[in-house]
């Protein structure tokens, strides 16, 4: 029998899922010159719960293949979400890339490399992990990774969306909150220990 967090879990995954297909296509077919249309449909200043930007992206995959479709507000947060990642990915202009072993693309290391160019401060990273709604995130969120575009960087605004899913859920923004903070905590170490692995190489 699915619990009511694994029912979630199966939901956040499916919005990662939709959200990478939907701006991994999309960046290929721009590449292309296609679908040149959709950015600047996405860069307009329309909510992301807006049903009818819904209709204007490929969000069929929030529909399981098998089994019932989502109830209302689990689609509505879900479209949400997938809608919110890829409005950001248009506004910022940091390109998509998936996490890999070798290429750490998610929030809490893009933040990590944003601060330490200085592009940014912990109180920005604050005022973002205080917000209580995704509405209140949001505004925070974009110019941390707007200062990422500098640095040349992507981000994996799958892993955002599912996270802004995550968000919308009953304490989703203290458990979400809480994982990028740890996630920010962790690559500012790592990076601290290679520079410091690159300085004692350096003064052999």
């Amino acid at each position: 029998m699915t619990t009511p967090d694994q029912a979630v879990e199966t939901v956040a995954e499916r919005v990662r899922t939709t959200a990478h297909t939907f701006l991994f296509a999309l960046q290929g077919r721009l590449a292309h010159g296609r679908d040149r249309h959709l950015p600047a449909l996405l860069s307009r200043n329309t909510p992301p719960d807006d049903a009818g930007l819904w209709l204007a992206l490929e969000l069929t995959e929030l529909h399981p293949r098998s089994g019932p479709d989502p109830d209302h507000v689990t689609y509505t947060r879900a479209a949400t979400a997938v809608t919110a990642a890829a409005q950001l990915w248009a506004r910022t202009d940091v390109p998509h890339r998936p996490v890999t072993a070798e290429r750490p693309t998610h929030l809490g290391a893009v933040l990590a490399r944003v601060l330490a160019a200085g592009r940014g401060d912990d109180r920005d990273v604050a005022r973002l992990l205080r917000a209580h709604a995704l509405d209140e995130a949001l505004p925070h969120l974009r110019p941390l990774v707007s200062h990422a575009r500098k640095d040349g960087l992507a981000l994996d605004y799958g892993l955002l969306a599912r996270d802004l899913y995550l968000w919308q859920t009953p304490g989703g923004p203290h458990r979400v909150g809480q994982r990028w903070a740890q996630s920010l905590t962790r690559a500012k170490a790592h990076a601290a220990r290679t520079a410091r692995t690159a300085s004692t190489a350096t003064d052999r």
